[in-house]
């Protein structure tokens, strides 16, 4: 009798089991602003602003890919980082250790258009 009831448990919890589905790969958050840039062009026209998940500026141990090239960029006290786009398309990814990373594919950047990237990160679960 006992083993009938074990067998029971596990079968029941072995379907239990099977029945969870998976979560959604966990990214980081990331939102963009544009604006045209009347002025002509300018020296910078891309912003990216990092946000740790405490809500604090990141100044470090950032890594960027653009289109498959590594930068790794130097943010300001206030963690943002400038840089100058070509107009054309862009796949972003940024990554912080113990971070989720975030990425934006085929970021369109026009002519004579400023982009702000900011860039909240969350941290992984250890």
């Amino acid at each position: 009798m006992k083993n009938l009831l074990l067998f029971t448990f596990l079968a029941i919890a072995s379907f239990s089991l099977q029945a969870q589905t998976k979560s959604p790969a966990k990214k980081s958050k990331v939102m963009i602003t544009r604006e045209l840039n009347s002025g002509g062009k300018s020296a910078e026209n891309l912003t990216i602003k990092f946000i740790g998940p405490t809500k604090q500026p990141v100044k470090s141990h950032v890594k960027m890919d653009v289109n498959g090239e590594t930068i790794f960029p130097e943010m300001d006290e206030k963690g943002v980082y400038t840089d100058r786009l070509e107009a054309g398309t862009y796949n972003l990814k940024f990554s912080v250790p113990y971070w989720y990373d975030a990425s934006i594919e085929k970021l369109k950047c026009g002519k004579n258009e400023n982009i702000t990237i900011t860039v909240t990160f969350i941290a992984q679960d250890i």
